[in-house]
């Protein structure tokens, strides 16, 4: 693809403005340099391009002039053998449409882009100075891995090393082994908590009936209690508002009783009391002020009639002020005339002096001698630039003189030098490439590192796992042989025992409550006989019997001993009916207990039969699982299943854990075998390769061959370099003479040229017989003293004229002022007389001013004086009305009415508040009603009742606390439970859990499988383009350094390759070595090489760089822009810069590269 215009319709600072950069012309390079000042808009048109082709951001920085629905850019691409012209606009949908203005599909831009996207074409097609230096930095991050670098220059994406170790550390928060604070060692603990909980939760669910009946039976006491607290409490209000009420009751009747005793006093209008001490205050001011007025009007018409006034002067007033300027003017003149007239004598000599220094001496007029501006002009810029065209001249004989020299020396350099090296023929080099390709490839040596370095810690651990299935002693066969139940049996096995285990607890736990309800109704039972004697159903139909039976014998024998006997059975029975009718209650609870002693003892029985039929099928499943297990095992002797089951697990994971040890152990050792066959066959065909080049390199390594297989490529490769170095250092040298040639023939024609142009300047003047350039800039320095001096002596003459006038004019007006007073005035005395009359003037000026100021304020005076006696006649007026109301003759009188009016509004306000405190004490309808329910209280008997409920209520309260306790005990306890639901939530949350932490578990292999492939494939890349790239990238950096470093070559480091650089002095050189300047370079040339290398697979697109050569000097700017040319002719390249020196340069190394300006 090429861009061919770029449109800058509406965008940024632009308004129909467009970067035309022509078509291409075929042969030549495709570079184009943009040339701008700073701010000239060379970055916004690097963002227009991208926007362009992949839409304007949604919030972008570029519509501070047009408006996001008036932005627009255009294009006219050149891709797939057609011209397509494009336009973009700033919108949700449809912004991509073609010249005529229809919308076009985005997927007419993916083709010739690769699917390369915004960012992914900004980090690979485009630098500047920040992703420069971020390229450098990047280098010194990876500490020079070859795969990383080559991976970042191709695709443009730095800090690989660091990304994957994020992505490890982002793993192991998830998962690492023995650690507890991952994300699944969390949720494990997390289900161990939950199991712990319905284990619990299923032992309290038995409960669940007894702690709902202590629940019920706990509310129905607190709800009783609470009625109970309730009457009382309302009582004790009740009897608490009398109590307050009995005070309030007698300081009514005694508030009552004062209102009536103060009689029908008058009731003032409401604010006169705010008003009285207004007016009691204005009284006296009123009063004291007009006293004081009267006494400063006769002080004031005293100080009039003193006053006297100077009427001639203040007629004359106008003129004697008009007068004061020249008076100024006067008295400065007779200060500053000698000064002026020695001033001027000392300018005439000045100016006499100049003219001998001209050699002009006694001219009669000096302005003769003045040159036009133009004239000085031309002739000074012509001695300013004689000593550069004189300095350019002797510049540019040097610069010659030393291009031939060094012609001639490279002619001699050339003819000696013959670098016909003892190089290997291209077959044989392509055959070592070939077979070092092979290598670098292959991961034998890898293989055989990691499986050497694993097989300790694999030994140890099969011996370790073996060691932990004692007492089993024998080997991997045997254990592989042993057979032990599957999973599911053991499940089946697990099922069935715990099912056994639970009815065994059942009816252990049911058979041990059964006993002690048993033994507790015993004991009730036998504390019932004893506390009210035989009263059971079987004491009295016995008693009834032996009853009974001795009547009929006393009836069959009617004598004295049948009687007695009859008698005492009728008494024992009458007696126990009689305790029986007497203890109803102890009588029924002895019949449910009885009953339920009865029911407890067929429980007792029952369970006991099952419990034996519970341990018969544990004896039975025991001696199944025993049939089962292997006697090698070891897992005899162990009565509790579980912990059997659990044994029997334990030992198929250790059992299945040590065949997996072994089997790995296996494959490391056999793993070990195939790489060093595997590496014996590389090193074979290396070494032959070797031979057959050439190279002499008897090392049994592989990775010392590699090393000289690849010293051996960059040698070749550097030779190469040099004899590319050497012609263009050749061509270089042809430039340079031809170059410098052409500046000493221009500046010989420039010097020829200034020699007429200073003869014609001279010409037609008084200085045309001089000839020298010093001579005339020394008389011209002199000559432009001259105007100076010729404006100050006429300046001068005029002030002189102008003073002497200005005090002739002064002594005539004050002469005629004099005159019109009576006065005369003496010329040698006007100053003293002038100064007289303006001291007589400003007098009379202030003496007519206090006139003014004193008839002013009297007037002052007057006018406070009506206003006081306006106001002391309101005063009066409200005085006689507040005196009239109250019958009296003064306002202190006035004052002690309205203190009792008011004492008595206050007394009916107090009376009014305590009889609506009384009511709402009392509630009571009237206060009248209140009052007599008063009367009739006992409050002593009162106030015992009130302490006795405050007794009674601290008691219920007591009560009520306790009950509540209770009951909160027995909801608590019910709600620990959970009810049926709760375990049903467990298991939830735990499938939930299971869950979480299978995804996790899918994100931590995710992560740690990508880290695997990203490595894999940081090699794989590596090994696919370290040659063509590493040779592209090597002779880059040599010709960006002028052959500072010859190349670039590759150093084995363990199970990696790190980037060295190869000195002219054949020194190695690591990147972090290197100075930050040639790290850029660095960075550059693996760019150029990535470019290259994408071209060289895919479509071109159009390369941007912007300014990237701040901190490079001219030398290897010169080189890397000759490398732009070069990689021009793959696809087009575009430099922005603010460098005009870059321009030249770039002309000069590439003549085809076109310039464009903004």
């Amino acid at each position: 693809m090429r861009l061919r215009r770029l449109d800058l319709t509406r965008y940024g600072k632009f308004t129909d403005h467009a970067l035309d950069f022509g078509a291409h012309r075929p042969g030549s390079p495709d570079l184009h340099i943009v040339y701008g000042l700073n701010e000239a808009g060379k970055s916004t048109s690097l963002s227009a391009y991208l926007d362009l082709l992949y839409g304007i951001e949604e919030r972008s920085r570029y519509n501070f002039l047009h408006a996001y629905n008036a932005m627009q850019i255009g294009a006219c691409l050149e891709f797939g053998g057609a011209t397509h012209e494009l336009k973009r606009l700033k919108q949700r949908s449809n912004d991509l449409l073609d010249g005529a203005g229809q919308p076009v599909a985005e997927a007419l831009l993916s083709a010739p882009l690769s699917g390369v996207g915004r960012d992914a074409y900004r980090t690979m097609f485009s630098l500047d100075d920040q992703t420069l230096e971020d390229g450098g930095e990047a280098i010194l991050k990876s500490r020079g891995d070859l795969g990383e670098l080559l991976f970042s220059a191709s695709a443009g994406l730095a800090g690989v090393s660091a990304t994957l170790a994020l992505v490890g550390d982002e793993a192991d928060k998830l998962y690492k082994k023995r650690a507890r604070s991952t994300r699944i060692a969390e949720l494990k603990q997390r289900l161990t908590e939950l199991k712990a909980r319905r284990d619990e939760i299923d032992t309290q669910a038995s409960a669940h009936a007894g702690l709902v009946a202590a629940l019920t039976q706990a509310t129905q006491a607190y709800d009783a209690v609470m009625r109970e607290r309730g009457e009382l409490r309302a009582r004790h209000e009740t009897v608490s508002g009398q109590l307050k009420a009995r005070p309030l009751a007698d300081e009514y009747r005694h508030v009552r009783e004062a209102i009536a005793a103060a009689g029908d006093l008058p009731r003032p209008p409401a604010g006169w009391e705010r008003l009285l001490p207004r007016l009691r205050e204005d009284e006296v001011r009123l009063q004291t002020r007009l006293e004081q007025l009267v006494e400063a009007d006769i002080r004031l018409d005293r100080q009039i009639e003193a006053i006297g006034l100077d009427e001639p002067v203040l007629a004359l007033g106008d003129r004697i002020l008009a007068l004061s300027p020249a008076a100024s003017r006067f008295l400065g003149a007779e200060e500053d005339l000698p000064k002026r007239r020695l001033a001027l004598a000392e300018r005439d000599g000045a100016i006499a002096a100049l003219l001998g220094a001209l050699g002009q001496p006694g001219l009669a007029d000096p302005h003769s001698l003045l040159l036009p501006a133009a004239t000085i002009g031309t002739l000074r810029d012509l001695i300013e630039s004689r000593s550069g065209i004189e300095a350019l001249l002797k510049s540019a004989e040097r610069e010659l003189a030393h291009a031939r020299q060094e012609h001639e020396r490279g002619q001699e350099t050339e003819a000696e030098d013959d670098d016909a090296a003892d190089l290997p023929g291209e077959a044989e080099l392509a055959a070592l490439q070939a077979a070092l390709s092979v290598v670098r490839r292959s991961d034998h040596q890898t293989r055989l590192h990691l499986a050497r370095r694993g097989l300790p810690q694999l030994k140890e651990r099969c011996d370790q796992l073996f060691a932990a299935l004692d007492p089993f002693a024998g080997d991997a066969a045997a254990l592989h042989a042993l057979r032990l139940p599957d999973q599911r049996q053991v499940e089946a096995w697990r099922t069935a025992a715990t099912a056994i285990d639970k009815r065994r607890a059942e009816h252990r736990d049911r058979l041990r409550d059964l006993v002690t309800e048993e033994e507790t109704r015993g004991a009730r039972i036998a504390a019932i006989r004893t506390a009210v004697g035989p009263i059971g159903d079987a004491e009295a139909q016995a008693a009834r019997a032996a009853r009974d039976a001795a009547w009929a014998e006393h009836l069959a024998k009617l004598d004295a001993a049948t009687a007695a006997s009859f008698s005492e059975r009728m008494q024992a029975d009458d007696r126990i009916a009689a305790t029986r009718l007497a203890s109803l209650q102890d009588l029924a609870e002895l019949r449910h207990l009885t009953r339920e002693s009865a029911a407890a003892q067929a429980g007792i029985a029952r369970h006991t039969a099952l419990q034996k039929e519970a341990e018969a099928e544990h004896a039975a499943l025991a001696a199944e699982i025993a049939a089962e297990l292997p006697a090698a095992a070891g897992l005899t002797g162990i009565t509790n299943l579980t912990t059997l089951l659990g044994r029997i697990e334990d030992f198929a994971r250790r059992r299945q854990q040590a065949l997996d040890a072994a089997a790995a152990l296996r494959d490391a050792e056999e793993a070990i075998e195939t790489a060093k066959a595997d590496l014996a066959r590389d090193h074979d065909t290396l070494a032959t390769a070797l031979d057959h080049a050439g190279v002499v390199a008897d090392a049994p390594d592989l990775a010392a061959l590699a090393y000289a297989a690849e010293n051996a490529i960059a040698r070749h490769a550097a030779v190469l370099t040099a004899r590319k170095a050497a012609q263009r250092a050749h061509e270089d040298r042809e430039r340079q003479l031809e170059l410098r040639q052409r500046n000493y023939d221009a500046a010989r024609a420039e010097a020829e040229a200034w020699q007429q142009r200073w003869q014609d300047a001279l010409s037609g003047t008084w200085l045309a017989g001089m000839q020298e350039p010093g001579a005339v800039r020394e008389v011209l320095d002199r000559l432009a003293e001259l105007p100076g001096l010729l404006r100050d002596r006429d300046e001068f003459l005029r002030r002189i004229g102008t003073m002497e006038r200005d005090q002739a004019e002064f002594v005539a007006a004050l002469s005629a002022l004099l005159a019109e007073l009576g006065e005369t005035l003496d010329p040698a005395l006007s100053a003293v007389a002038a100064r007289a009359l303006t001291e007589r003037h400003a007098r009379a000026l202030q003496q007519k001013k206090a006139l003014a100021d004193k008839t002013a304020e009297r007037a002052l005076l007057q006018e406070e004086r009506a206003g006081l006696e306006r106001e002391a006649a309101s005063h009066a007026e409200a005085k006689a009305e507040l005196t009239a109301f109250f019958g009296v003759e003064t306002l202190a009188e006035v004052a002690e009415a309205l203190d009792a009016a008011q004492a008595l509004a206050r007394s009916e306000a107090r009376l009014q508040e305590l009889g609506v405190r009384i009511l709402t004490e009392v509630s009571s309808p009237s206060i009248e009603a209140a009052l007599d329910l008063l009367d009739g209280i006992d409050f002593a008997e009162l106030a015992r009742e009130a302490a006795e409920l405050s007794g009674r209520l601290e008691d219920i309260e007591d009560r009520r606390n306790q009950l509540f306790a209770e009951k909160t005990r027995a909801s608590d306890r019910l709600e620990a439970i959970g009810g049926d639901d709760a375990v049903a939530r467990i298991e939830a949350e735990r499938r939930t859990i299971f869950l979480e932490i299978e995804e996790a578990a899918l994100a931590h292999l995710r992560l740690k499988a990508g880290a695997l492939v990203a490595e894999h494939a940081l090699r794989a890349y590596r090994d696919r383009h370290r040659s063509a790239m590493m040779t592209r990238a090597s002779d880059a950096f040599s010709q960006i350094t002028r052959g500072e470093y010859q190349g670039l070559a590759a150093r084995p480091d363990k199970d990696r390759e790190t980037l060295i650089g190869i000195t002219r002095a054949g020194g190695s050189k690591l990147a972090e070595e290197m100075s930050k300047g040639t790290r850029f370079q660095l960075y550059l040339a693996l760019r150029l090489a990535g470019y290259e290398e994408f071209a060289r697979l895919r479509p071109a697109v159009p390369f941007i760089a912007d300014d990237i050569m701040e901190t490079f000097d001219e030398p290897r700017s010169e080189e890397v822009l000759r490398l732009f040319g070069e990689m021009a002719r793959i696809g087009q390249v575009i430099y922005l810069t603010h460098h005009r020196h870059l321009c030249d340069l770039a002309q000069r190394v590439v003549p085809s590269v076109r310039i464009h300006e903004i």
